[in-house]
């Protein structure tokens, strides 16, 4: 990358009604994502209020409070970077209502990547959040930002047949059931087996597997950004056997579930990167309660 950009922290907490964390400044960039609820953020003479995909920046040196509005949840990314692009950082609006897909994706995969801790995921994490960047700093200074909403959620969007298109969107909106290969031929008017090499083809892997992998991956998301447990979750993707699911779901991802929701249970801070800005403690600034 052109220019040094270094996440060394990564922080999912939840905050009840009234919960707050004091006026306090820091050396670092700090993005703070709204999953849930809504909250206040103070940041010198200019107030915030979040919703749902909001998204807020604090730059170095800007003393900022942040005030529970009701029960609140959100991903924190602290960061730093080089002079060059801090210079750059610097023309983006401190608040945004509400992030596209394309933005709150980019989010959600840091901290991702963070709970995960894959091979190489703080290079991942560094890479996600540049492009998230990016992205800010084009729609700034572009007339136009629909482009950002253009974003490939699936292979769909890049499957040149349009009856596997059309499958792609049927498994997407039916990973709450069985899904079977059979009726998906039959959507396509294709035989099991012809539908099976043109799937293969165009998508790089036979149906069932695919099918699996969205499953799993849906999986994850609710194990992030939901209340639910891994025998809610195994039953609303529709898995006759919580003990399938947990087999197929540690082969995918490497851990088990229960391992898995427990990386990323809420009030969740992750080092990815151990410097000078790394707090003794598991907050920099600890969570208080409104007095009374």
């Amino acid at each position: 990358m052109r220019n040094n950009i270094t996440v060394h922290r990564v922080v999912k907490n939840i905050k009840h009604q009234g919960q707050f964390i004091e006026p306090h400044k820091h050396s670092f960039y700090h993005y703070i994502y709204s999953l849930r609820g809504h909250t206040t953020v103070r940041a010198e003479d200019q107030v915030f209020e979040t919703e749902p995909n909001s998204l807020v920046l604090l730059p170095p040196g800007i003393t900022h409070e942040i005030v529970s509005q009701d029960t609140s949840c959100c991903i924190d990314v602290k960061f730093s970077c080089s002079d060059n692009l801090s210079s750059r950082i610097s023309a983006l609006p401190m608040f945004i209502r509400k992030a596209d897909q394309r933005e709150s994706g980019l989010i959600k995969s840091i901290f991702e990547e963070a709970a995960g801790q894959e091979a190489d995921y703080d290079e991942m994490i560094n890479i996600r959040l540049y492009e998230l960047l990016i992205i800010l700093l084009r729609a700034e200074n572009s007339s136009t930002s629909s482009y950002l909403s253009s974003a490939v959620n699936f292979a769909s969007d890049s499957c040149p047949d349009k009856s596997i298109q059309n499958v792609l969107k049927i498994i997407e909106a039916g990973l709450s059931g069985p899904v079977r290969v059979s009726d998906l031929a039959r959507q396509c008017g294709y035989s099991e087996n012809y539908f099976r090499q043109v799937f293969n083809e165009y998508v790089g892997t036979g149906p069932n597997a695919y099918i699996n992998q969205r499953k799993i991956s849906k999986a994850r998301e609710m194990m992030l950004y939901s209340e639910m447990n891994i025998t809610q979750i195994s039953e609303a993707l529709g898995f006759q056997s919580i003990h399938y699911f947990s087999r197929l779901f540690k082969k995918t991802v490497g851990i088990s579930p229960t391992e898995y929701i427990s990386r990323v249970k809420d009030n969740r801070p992750i080092n990815v990167l151990r410097n000078a800005n790394t707090p003794e403690g598991e907050f920099e600034i600890p969570l208080r309660n409104c007095p009374g």
